[in-house]
């Protein structure tokens, strides 16, 4: 009988060795596998675009954005359209509520993407006045 207890008792040995081998190698890493690498940090190249003469209005209007801002409303001297630039994106320009401004600015442009980024750099101020707000 001692001789049956042995023989059954091999496979079952045999079974629980492939077993833990089996699981031991899901645990180690093979040397071809790789760590994950992130993706490199994109810092864009800024340059600054042509430079435009704009109207800023002396009040500010709710953005047309997600986020809850107050923008700027700005017209083209170039061709009279209006748009809203945030009221922080023009670098170097800090506009008092009431007053209208006549300014030089230049577009800042990322210039790996060729687009614009949405932010000014202020050249100087032609001229400002005190409008009255109704």
């Amino acid at each position: 009988m001692s001789s049956f207890y042995k023989l059954s008792k091999t496979p079952l040995l045999w079974a629980s060795l492939l077993s833990m081998a089996t699981l031991l190698s899901a645990c180690q890493t093979s040397p071809f596998s790789r760590e994950p690498v992130p993706e490199p940090r994109y810092i864009p190249n800024i340059v600054l675009g042509e430079a435009q003469t704009l109207t800023i209005m002396p009040n500010r209007v709710a953005c047309a954005s997600a986020l809850p801002m107050q923008c700027l409303l700005a017209k083209s001297n170039k061709d009279g359209s209006i748009f809203q630039i945030p009221y922080d994106w023009i670098d170097d320009f800090k506009p008092v509520l009431g007053t209208e401004y006549v300014i030089s600015v230049r577009p800042q442009i990322d210039e790996a993407k060729q687009g614009l980024t949405g932010y000014w750099t202020l050249q100087n101020i032609v001229s400002q006045r005190m409008v009255t707000m109704p």
